[in-house]
């Protein structure tokens, strides 16, 4: 098994776990299973317990970060989640969800407008990821730059449709749809 994050919206939705090797050996295998497993019952204190008692040689590969980053994520340690991110993107450069994660915790630990800087730098790695034009779209409406955001939602829509149904539900694209509601009331 190996963790990865789904790229899903300015509200990062829940972490998903797929198969692949992992390349601990027992017991650190068996740590790292059960930090997934309180992950995803987002006992994040729990998960974080069964990675300290990983050998310290192995907590810095690829795949134990990535429960690192889930487990601040799900304590709100926004700059230590932001860390990790960095980390991640440096050994999975191809790996568009290391730059969203390292967006998301940006966006928290720091601003919107340092967020946005590392999208905009990914857009032209990652043309084909609508994860990118929808944060951007989130980021400007949350600025009050409607345009810009409308553009950017438009251009997430047009490079996968099912980016609609999870708009409808962000709560930072909500005064936009209101908007809309007023204007046709």
């Amino acid at each position: 098994m190996s963790f990865a994050e789904p790229a899903i919206g300015c509200q990062l939705s829940p972490f998903l776990l797929v198969s692949i090797n992992v390349p601990l050996e027992p017991p650190d295998q068996q740590y790292w299973q059960a930090a997934v497993g309180y992950v995803e019952l987002g006992m994040f204190q729990d998960a974080n317990d069964q990675l300290e008692n990983i050998d310290p040689f192995n907590r810095a590969v690829p795949e134990v970060l990535a429960i690192r980053l889930a487990i601040y994520r799900g304590l709100k340690k926004w700059e230590l989640m932001q860390q990790i991110a960095k980390r991640l993107r440096e050994f999975q450069p191809d790996n568009v969800q290391w730059t969203i994660s390292l967006a998301y915790a940006t966006r928290r630990a720091f601003s919107i407008e340092v967020a946005m800087e590392i999208l905009i730098d990914a857009e032209a790695k990652f043309p084909r990821e609508a994860a990118i034009p929808y944060n951007l779209a989130c980021y400007y409406w949350q600025l009050g730059e409607m345009e810009t955001a409308k553009r950017y939602l438009k251009n997430a829509f047009e490079i996968d449709l099912n980016w609609r149904k999870a708009a409808l539900d962000d709560e930072d694209l909500k005064p936009f749809w209101d908007s809309l509601r007023t204007t046709v009331e």
